[in-house]
Formats: structure tokens, sequence, C-alpha cells
């Protein structure tokens, strides 16, 4: 597992081995300012990854993120969807966060299911 970053408002780490990604969203993102090098680190993840990757994302401990956060989960799902993802399992335990991110997702166009269990999403990215 090759860590791409590690702070307070998220993780993202690359398993080159299964072809997945995993994010780990970190409660309230103010505003853009508060995660200047997130889409950059998505590029460097996606440049370890080959088509047809695979994502999990841990939403558990997200907050809902104001308009210009969201433009940046918008333009991350463009580059993950560009890129050739062919699954993202979330984990939710919030209907507010589900709501925001399935909004995003759809217009990105970005093929994703909500799991409450990481056994579930993990065995559904599996198959």
């Amino acid at each position: 597992m090759i860590t791409i970053a590690e702070n307070e408002q998220y993780s993202l780490k690359v398993d080159i081995t299964k072809n997945r990604a995993f994010l780990k969203i970190n409660g309230f993102w103010r505003n853009k300012e508060d995660i200047p090098g997130y889409l950059q680190d998505w590029d460097e993840a996606i440049n370890k990854l080959s088509k047809d990757f695979t994502l999990l994302t841990d939403a558990t401990e997200m907050a809902i993120h104001p308009g210009d956060v969201r433009d940046v989960h918008s333009k991350a799902q463009e580059k993950i969807v560009t890129a050739g993802v062919k699954k993202v399992a979330e984990l939710h335990t919030e209907n507010v966060s589900i709501m925001q991110l399935d909004s995003v997702s759809k217009e990105s166009g970005m093929p994703k299911k909500n799991f409450n269990k990481e056994e579930e999403a993990i065995n559904w990215l599996n198959e």
C-alpha cells in the first residue's frame, strides 16, 4: 500500500497489486483552501493505477461540504472517470453525505454504489 496523502482532511492510498485506490474523507472541509493538494494527489494516485481500477471511498466521517468544495469533488471525479475507473464503492453512515456525493457522481458519470459495511463494499469491488 502506497500513501499518496494523509492529512486532517483526507487520506489517499493506492494498492498497485489490487489496482485499487482508497480515499477516506474526514469531517468538514470549509473551503477549497482546506484541500490545496487534493487534485494533484489524485493525479499522482491515478498515475500509479491502470485502466479498470477500483476505488473504495470511506465517507463515514464526512460532513456536508460547501459549493466550492463540491466543485473540487466534481473535478476529482472527472479525473477518476477519465482515467478509466471500473467501480467505486462508497461507505456512508449519514444520509446527507450520500445525497451530496450521489449528486456529484451523477454529473460525472462515476460508476458507484453506496454501502454501510466495508466487507460488502470490498466484496462488490472484487467481483
